[in-house]
């Protein structure tokens, strides 16, 4: 891995001071991986703090979407499992077996004898609305549904239909914390151009969705491995900073995801490594520059990201309740 860095002397002055008396030194460093492909970046550079976008509008945008206002419920078993636009609930109409479309809402019909043969019977609509291209995006990855994360499954199934059906997900994100030079920075990814969601947008270090059979610090540790190149030893390390919600209206009907937060402390000279093929690249950011960032163009960040980032500043101080929107950001992006 190759490094261009600004001057020496900002280097050495990083390996020797000391995080209680260091004074930071801001400059811009572009760390390129030549054998690998994968551009790490370390920003140094402090810019004022920014208020020209509304971030608590992108925040209400992102987590206080009111699906009834627009879009029909979704029940299985007497339970609020989602909701769905008309037009995929028509869709639904193919199988009145299974499904009992009606003005005011869609119930799933059916005597399953338990959520494994409720799974199958949704497995096959699923498959063929992927075939008629009404679903895209196929994953291969169950994920499970449920009236709570910690209720019994009503069923499983395959991810790519989640949008569709308006369903609750869960999913782990990393906060990746450092210290350059005694200063706080955090490691934010950037998504491969390749990826079907969000390409080329910027990512918390690692987050993934948690799979059907997976717990959320399982998720973690996985995906810490597969998108940073943490070994499992250090992921251990991250501690559970609680959750943040992502309710959000979307084309294919609503985006609803609980996403488990997590903060780990990462040495200074660690330089996550990619596994996967599903990042591009890395930036180590200082925490004025990410609010900076984050105020002017939340849009560079994934919708995810962006609030996990978010939550992450207000929990250590970084966004105070001087801000007028403080307490609309932090009740809007509470499960």
């Amino acid at each position: 891995m190759c490094f261009q860095v600004c001057t020496a002397t900002a280097i050495n002055a990083a390996k020797s001071s000391s995080p209680s008396n260091a004074k930071a030194m801001w400059c811009r460093d572009s760390l390129t991986a030549t054998d690998s492909g994968l551009c790490v970046t370390i920003v140094k550079n402090h810019r004022p703090f920014s208020m020209q976008r509304d971030l608590d509008a992108f925040v209400q945008t992102a987590c206080a979407f009111d699906p009834a206002d627009s879009l029909l419920p979704f029940t299985v078993e007497g339970v609020l499992a989602g909701w769905m636009k008309r037009s995929f609930a028509d869709r639904l109409s193919q199988w009145p077996e299974f499904f009992s479309v009606r003005p005011r809402g869609v119930a799933m019909l059916g005597d399953f004898e338990t959520a494994l043969h409720r799974s199958v019977a949704i497995a096959e609509v699923v498959e063929s609305l992927a075939t008629e291209t009404v679903i895209n995006g196929w994953r291969g990855e169950l994920v499970t549904v449920a009236e709570t994360f910690y209720s019994p499954p009503l069923f499983h199934i395959e991810r790519a239909a989640s949008r569709h059906f308006g369903l609750t997900m869960y999913a782990s994100h990393l906060n990746g914390l450092t210290t350059k030079n005694g200063a706080p920075h955090m490691w934010i990814a950037q998504r491969a151009e390749t990826k079907a969601v969000d390409p080329g947008k910027l990512d918390n270090l690692a987050a993934g969705r948690i799979a059907r059979g997976m717990g959320a610090f399982d998720t973690l540790v996985k995906e810490s491995f597969e998108e940073a190149g943490i070994a499992p030893e250090l992921a251990n390390t991250a501690h559970g900073a609680g959750v943040v919600r992502c309710k959000r209206e979307v084309e294919e009907g609503m985006h609803h995801e609980i996403m488990f937060v997590h903060d780990i402390l990462l040495p200074e000279d660690f330089v996550p490594q990619n596994q996967d093929g599903e990042v591009s690249g890395f930036q180590c950011i200082p925490i004025a520059e990410m609010m900076a960032r984050l105020e002017e163009d939340p849009d560079e960040f994934t919708v995810d990201a962006a609030l996990v980032v978010l939550d992450c500043l207000i929990r250590r101080g970084f966004v105070t309740s001087d801000r007028k929107d403080y307490l609309e950001i932090i009740h809007a992006m509470r499960p």
